[in-house]
């Protein structure tokens, strides 16, 4: 480029950036990306894609563009690795090109890469990005082979990676979506060996010692896998996304306004919302109601009879009915002798909307929720 040339270039920039300092438009981004990449400046044009998208999310044009130019990015920064690896190779630049690769969907690229760096450096973060990258092949072509490949490099870097729980997690990751929940038990064990007490690992594997007695091994789920093209996960989040998706607290409001109603209870890890009671009496209903799922399941699995699906009681005090899921628990009690067809199908509702929980920030304690 001529002096002249960068003159005008450096120009038109800054004309472009007043333009969009006055008016922060989808045109006026477009034009300053534009002239970003008329210098041959890609890295700017997908930074102000970036900021432009943040503002105006989903616009096509600028969508497009910003896609252009990180895979223009990436591939200029691919062919600057390769090189640096054939006139002096080392693990951070196997490490940087096989992560690119992957981050592109190169999948057959990355694990090559990742294979190179294995042979030459011996480390185990070569293989578990290879094992990252046959799980995302897995998860496109569901073969057996690809799967027994995951779970043998996850197992081949752990020894290498002693105290990384990366690839346990990734083997976790793939027995639970296989439906292998004997194996993902025992993956959970391990995780909590390393990270005793950690609350999330101590429900799940929980849930997952409620499930393990009737599981089917790794190699007849893999095979099951590759039968029928579905993930035993995908079937799981099917059933939940076909329920209604109301946010909770509507609905618990719904429930407790009903004659004869107590309380209406929903609970997720830690998290309680209840309609009804309030203050500490608030607070030891959701225990209670969190204590009873908790020996309910315990004695279903002494008695070897799988998971509950709902638990009744019935007393002076009335009725209570508990509907208990992997997702969160929801109870209503009530003064009448049963509960009607309505409230209990309102239950299930809950259950099935459980998984909007989590997007409400301000979710309160069981001792914060107003009846």
């Amino acid at each position: 480029m001529s002096l002249i040339d960068k003159f005008l270039s450096r120009s038109r920039l800054r004309s472009a950036r007043q333009r969009l300092a006055d008016d922060s438009s989808p045109r006026n981004y477009l034009a300053l990306a534009q002239e970003h990449a008329r210098s041959g400046d890609m890295a700017e044009v997908q930074r102000v894609c970036e900021e432009a998208l943040a503002l105006h999310p989903g616009h096509g044009e600028l969508t497009r563009l910003h896609e252009r130019a990180r895979a223009l990015v990436n591939e200029e920064r691919t062919r600057a690795l390769t090189r640096e690896l054939r006139e002096a190779p080392r693990p951070g630049l196997y490490r940087e090109l096989a992560e690119l690769f992957l981050s592109m969907g190169r999948v057959e690229r990355a694990d090559e890469v990742a294979l190179e760096w294995f042979e030459n450096c011996g480390d185990g973060a070569a293989q578990l990005l290879r094992a990252q990258a046959r799980y995302q092949r897995f998860l496109v072509d569901r073969r057996r082979e690809d799967g027994r490949l995951v779970l043998e490099l996850c197992q081949a870097a752990a020894k290498l990676l002693p105290r990384d729980e990366r690839p346990l997690r990734l083997e976790l990751e793939l027995c639970s979506a296989i439906g292998a929940w004997r194996d993902a038990r025992r993956l959970v064990s391990q995780l909590l060996e390393q990270s005793p007490g950690d609350s999330v690992l101590e429900s799940r594997f929980r849930t997952l010692n409620a499930m393990a007695d009737s599981a089917p091994s790794v190699d007849a789920a893999l095979r099951e896998v590759e039968r029928s093209g579905k993930l035993v996960s995908e079937e799981r989040n099917a059933r939940r996304s076909a329920a209604p998706t109301r946010s909770i607290r509507p609905l618990l409001k719904e429930l407790a306004g009903g004659p004869g109603v107590q309380a209406a209870i929903f609970e997720r890890g830690a998290t309680a919302l209840v309609q009804g009671p309030k203050g500490a009496t608030a607070e030891r209903t959701a225990r209670a109601v969190r204590e009873i799922v908790a020996k309910s399941r315990s004695t279903s699995r002494r008695l070897g009879a799988g998971v509950p699906q709902s638990i009744e009681l019935e007393g002076e005090f009335g009725s209570v009915l508990i509907a208990p899921d992997d997702a969160g628990s929801a109870a209503l009690w009530t003064t009448r002798a049963t509960l009607t067809a309505a409230q209990r199908a309102a239950l299930a509702e809950l259950v099935g909307a459980s998984a909007e929980i989590v997007d409400e920030s301000d979710a309160p304690s069981a001792q914060e929720e107003a009846a």
